[in-house]
């Protein structure tokens, strides 16, 4: 029962740090992303 328990704990341990990672990275791009268009919508107005 202990070891089934344990399993599970270093499951979600697992899933939650890969979460973590992959928001990490998406939140960087999308802020790259969002600068570009920030850039781009000064250019076109002539900012």
């Amino acid at each position: 029962m202990a070891l089934i328990l344990l399993i599970t704990i270093a499951v979600l341990a697992g899933i939650d740090v890969v979460m973590y990672l992959v928001l990490s990275v998406v939140d960087r791009h999308w802020e790259k992303r969002f600068e570009n268009e920030e850039d781009n919508d000064d250019n076109e107005r002539g900012v």
